[in-house]
């Protein structure tokens, strides 16, 4: 059996090296080919991409700055998959990188959704976060893969059209991998705020795909809530935050709001697309 890894890079001189040297180190009992997709966007349509030339039964999905967490991540990741026919998408847990700084140890401590407990038996999810996730070709294709309108939140979207097949979402046992946090003040405003526009793009020109992640854990959702009921519990989520001295959460919050307000200037009122 072929398995397709397609490698998703912002730019070409991103240095994978270390993500290669990890994949060519994984104990498995099938063959692997490695799909390097760059400067091309939205993540959905360069995902595509690398789907359309994989050779593959089975897709895995990496983004070029993680790190796998064992020799073995890629067998427990598409292992599930294999077993039950009634899995559709299988997804491994989020870690920090051992060589995190404080600051990424205290981000990771305050953000819930930096890191995913990695479990012991298969367990059920909603989302499976693309940075690291396995599915069949015939099944990605026959779903028309991820979607290329939005510019955020394409896992979403496709996790629940996977659930709307009527098959599972899980998170595979003892499969992790590392994922680093933003190191700094800046990052963590570069990432907030771009997450922020990402979210009031999806709102203003795709409402019904922008899918409520519960704040608790990215890997469900909330009920369905209007933008009201969004901003109440967002507005309560910093007020919450400031008040516990969780001040990264409470900055992170913040710059996420920044960008959802310029992303309302250019999308809602400018209907600017790019």
């Amino acid at each position: 059996m072929l398995v397709s890894i397609i490698i998703l890079c912002k730019k070409k001189e991103e240095d994978i090296r270390g993500l290669l040297d990890d994949i060519s180190k994984q104990k498995k009992s099938f063959d692997t080919e490695v799909i390097q997709i760059s400067g091309i966007s939205p993540p959905g349509k360069a995902r595509n991409d690398g789907a359309k030339q994989a050779k593959g039964e089975i897709l895995v999905f990496m983004d070029c700055d993680i790190r796998l967490g064992s020799v073995w991540l890629l067998s427990r990741l598409i292992q599930p998959l294999r077993d039950d026919k009634e899995i559709g998408l299988s997804a491994a847990s989020v870690r920090i990188p051992p060589d995190a700084n404080r600051f990424q140890m205290r981000y990771a401590r305050e953000i819930p959704y930096s890191q995913v407990t990695i479990v012991h038996e298969l367990t059920d999810i909603q989302v499976a976060p693309s940075a690291c996730c396995a599915i069949y070709k015939e099944l990605f294709f026959r779903l028309k893969g991820f979607n290329e309108d939005i510019i955020r939140g394409e896992d979403s979207v496709l996790s629940q059209d996977v659930s709307g097949e009527g098959l599972r979402v899980v998170l595979a046992p003892q499969a992790f991998y590392f994922h680093p946090q933003p190191e700094n003040l800046l990052q963590l405003a570069q990432l907030n705020m771009r997450n922020g526009r990402g979210s009031c793009f999806v709102d203003t020109f795709y409402p019904d795909l922008n899918l409520d992640l519960h704040p608790k854990g990215i890997t469900y959702f909330s009920d369905k809530k209007n933008i009201y009921q969004r901003m109440h519990r967002f507005t309560f989520a910093i007020i919450r935050a400031l008040l516990k001295g969780e001040s990264l959460l409470f900055l992170s919050k913040l710059f996420y709001s920044l960008g959802y307000f310029h992303g309302m200037i250019k999308y809602t009122l400018l209907r600017c697309r790019n």
